[in-house]
């Protein structure tokens, strides 16, 4: 099943991890005012398989910031924005 989403997120957008030290630990994405949590597997047996994952989010995640700063839009006046 394949799941697309956009957001725009808004001004008090964050993204953490949330419940540290307990049982249900989740990477969430506040977008402000809606949200995404990624849950890890039950079964800590498929774990090395969601860790693979979560490290290809914050390694794509990372090259797409950098991608954007690279790239980001230059004003009318030619000055870049900050």
């Amino acid at each position: 099943m394949a799941f697309n989403a956009m957001w725009k997120p808004g001004r008090q957008a964050v993204a953490g991890m949330q419940g540290h030290g307990s049982a249900n630990p989740a990477l969430v994405i506040y977008l402000d005012p809606d949200s995404l949590a990624i849950l890890p597997p039950s079964d800590p047996a498929v774990w090395p398989e969601f860790i693979r994952l979560l490290r290809q989010i914050r390694d794509s995640a990372d090259e797409l910031a950098v991608f954007l700063d690279k790239h980001k839009a230059v004003p009318d006046d030619g000055t870049r924005p900050e």
